[in-house]
Formats: structure tokens, C-alpha cells, sequence
């Protein structure tokens, strides 16, 4: 028990973004995530590279030292709201130990892609992290290998290692709490933020191997980890994206989703039954969207196509001039749809048979429709305007 005590008391912890395992001096190890290539990476919980540690250790993380993934760690109040959004019941922390040597996560996509370029789109690096000091500061020499460092010193300030030398934060860190720690980079400088604040921004990445390349994510000492993301996405927006490997995507087209709406898509390709990296999506993106939304696919694991479908009023009741009880009908290929989709149900409406549609931003349910044997029946607030016809949409 003494030992444990002591050990927590302890903890420390520096990350290095390098070209490999050279970060630090040690017995470098190379680690084994690979991000796959045809994940949308925006934004962050669609993390090109995702690693919750709430199961077993990563392979990386057991080549040096004494590191385990553990349900008891220090409480993570006080945290960001996006971060404790993130943090489930009964999930689990890496608690790292190097024993004074380097790890490395790799971080690049399949050998034929290369690894994970910043030149001309940001790179984020994104962690919850519970530091304490460092007391065995590593030298410039032991970095030669890295892009840049972010590490605490032991008085307790935040210090970045950058192109032009070493610089500290003025403001000493709290480390009895945990800290979200983002790094971006994009084509050669980059930003330290943390807890949603940028404490360092602009600074040259160093000239280690080959520019605006991200090949790994390094560790040394100590310390304790949770959700580590490596994206092109936009950190501050948490939505769940994919964990695992998606078809092959189609060509944008002229009316691409959204960054968000294409995160939500991928997360549904990875998690649909017998879809997997080899699937063949012959299909349009707009067609992708569209059975999405509908959350049903046609054809098979091999080939998966577009989904057939019927969709209008079957019923609707004007209660009042500003409600109305509307039943929407919806088939697909495999009959009468049931369960819910994956889109909105809104209104259109229009006062005279002659005139344009109007979409009519009150009448939509608040959340993804639910059908029962093709049927789903909702009420709609609508403007008192005198609208007489209306046409339902299915809408993210």
C-alpha cells in the first residue's frame, strides 16, 4: 500500500510528437496504431486515430516499463465539458510507466498512404492527462529526434520545445487535477492548448525527418492517460465517430454532407452488420446520405447499394391554426419500415396549390423518427399562417 501511495505522488509524464522512437534517451519501442485511411477525420471523436484504454493494454504501452490500464485513478471533476462528455461510467485510464525509457504510438495511415501529413490541413493531437513535474528534464540532445515536446518542469510550468528553443508558461500547473491537452499542428508551426485555453501558439516545429510528417506520439516517464485522438478534426465539436475501418468512401458530388453529417455516416458504416473495409459502396454520396438517413442499406457485405424507398403523409389532422397531428408512411425495399431511422422528420407547407414550398422550421421532431410497421405519427407546430398543404421531409 505504501508503495501504491507513493507511486501516485509520482507521477509525471511528457509527450513528444517525432519521426519515430527517438524522443528522448531510452530503449525506444515502436507502437502499433495504425489510422485507416479512409476515415473522415473531422471532427475529433471521429479521431483518425481513437485509443480509449478501456479494455486491455495497447501493445505500445506494454513494450517499456510496467503500464496498465485501470479502473482506479484520481476523480476527473473540473474538466471541460466536452471532456467529461466524453468520460463514460466504468471506464478505464492508461496509467503509464516508462522506467525512464521512450515509447512510441505510430501514427500514420496504411504503408501505401504514408504517414499523417499537417502541410495543409491541421493535425490535432488531443489527451486527458494528470501531470506532476519531471524532475529528469530531457536534454536538447535526447530530442533531436522529436517535431516538438510539451512536458512539466519541476516547478510545475508547462514548457513547449519548438524550433527556436524551450519556452515556459509563466502560470505553475496544477497537477492534483487532470488537464485536456490539445496540440494542433499545420504546416510547420503549432499551438498547445489546454483545457480549452491556448497556452502556447505559433511555434516552429522542428526540422526532424521530413516536414509537415507526423509519424508518432511519443511517451516518457510516468504518468496517467485517457482518450488519446489523433485527427484532422476540430477538437472542440464531441461527436462519436468510427473505432474500426470503413469502405472506401464516394466522391463528394455537388451536395456533400457536412463534416459533422459525414462523421454520423462513417460512425453508421462502421457499425453496420457486415460492412467492412473490403465492402464495395456502389453508390453516390448523395445516395449514402440518403440511406443514412434512412439507416438502411441494400445488397450485401460485398456490394453494398442504395436502398429503394416510399415516403409521404398517410394521415394528417389540423388540430389548431398552429398544430398539426401528421402521420408519415415509409417503405423500403425489405417492406413496412420499423424501428427508428437515422434522420428528422420536417414539414414543408404552402397556403395556395399554385405556391412555392416553404420549410417550415418549427414542424420537425426533435429528435430521429421512429416507425412502427411504416408508420410514425408526430405533432407539428407550424406558423398561423394559413398553410393548407404540406409535404413531409426527412432531414440530419
Amino acid at each position: 500500500m505504501r508503495s501504491t501511495i507513493k507511486r501516485l505522488k509520482r507521477i509525471a509524464a511528457a509527450v513528444a510528437l517525432g519521426v519515430g522512437a527517438q524522443a528522448f534517451t531510452g530503449d525506444a519501442q515502436a507502437a502499433d496504431s495504425v489510422v485507416p485511411s479512409a476515415w473522415n477525420v473531422a471532427p475529433m471523436q471521429a479521431g483518425a486515430c481513437l485509443e480509449a484504454f478501456d479494455t486491455a493494454l495497447p501493445v505500445w504501452a506494454g513494450r517499456v516499463g510496467v503500464s496498465v490500464v485501470t479502473n482506479q485513478f484520481p476523480d476527473m471533476t473540473g474538466l471541460p465539458v466536452r471532456s467529461n462528455a466524453w468520460f463514460g461510467a466504468n471506464a478505464k485510464v492508461l496509467r503509464l510507466d516508462t522506467e525512464g525509457s521512450v515509447i512510441s504510438n505510430t501514427v500514420a495511415y496504411p504503408a501505401s498512404e504514408g504517414a499523417v501529413s499537417f502541410a495543409s490541413k491541421p493535425v490535432f493531437v488531443d489527451m486527458r492527462i494528470r501531470f506532476d513535474v519531471m524532475t529528469d528534464t530531457p536534454t536538447p540532445e535526447a530530442l533531436a529526434g522529436s517535431k516538438l515536446a510539451v512536458f512539466v518542469a519541476s516547478d510545475a510550468k508547462l514548457v513547449a520545445v519548438h524550433a527556436n528553443g524551450w519556452t515556459t508558461n509563466s502560470v505553475a500547473l496544477d497537477t492534483n487535477l487532470w488537464h485536456q491537452l490539445t496540440i494542433k499542428m499545420l504546416n510547420g508551426v503549432f499551438d498547445v492548448v489546454l483545457n480549452e485555453q491556448i497556452v502556447f501558439s505559433g511555434l516552429a516545429v522542428r526540422n526532424a525527418g521530413t516536414a509537415n510528417i507526423l509519424g508518432s506520439t511519443c511517451f516518457c516517464g510516468t504518468g496517467l492517460i485517457d482518450n488519446l485522438y489523433i485527427s484532422h478534426g476540430d477538437p472542440s465539436y464531441a461527436v462519436a465517430g468510427p473505432t474500426g475501418t470503413i469502405p472506401n468512401l464516394p466522391a463528394p458530388g455537388g451536395n456533400p454532407p457536412s463534416d459533422v453529417e459525414q462523421t454520423r455516416i462513417n460512425a453508421w458504416l462502421d457499425g453496420h452488420a457486415g460492412i467492412n473495409a473490403g465492402t464495395s459502396l456502389s453508390m453516390t454520396q448523395d445516395q449514402l446520405s440518403q440511406s443514412f438517413l434512412l439507416n438502411e442499406l441494400g445488397g450485401d457485405s460485398e456490394t453494398a447499394d442504395p436502398v429503394s424507398y416510399t415516403f409521404g403523409i398517410a394521415a394528417f389532422d389540423l388540430v389548431s391554426p398552429t398544430a398539426v397531428v401528421v402521420t408519415a408512411r415509409l417503405t423500403t425495399d425489405n417492406g413496412n419500415k420499423n424501428g427508428p431511422i437515422n434522420g428528422r422528420l420536417q414539414l414543408q407547407g404552402k397556403v395556395n396549390i399554385g405556391d412555392g414550398w416553404t420549410t417550415l422550421s418549427g414542424a420537425i421532431t426533435p429528435s430521429f423518427a421512429d416507425f412502427t410497421n411504416g408508420q410514425a405519427t408526430y405533432t407539428f407546430t407550424i406558423p398561423a399562417d394559413g398553410y393548407q398543404f404540406f409535404k413531409p421531409l426527412i432531414v440530419p
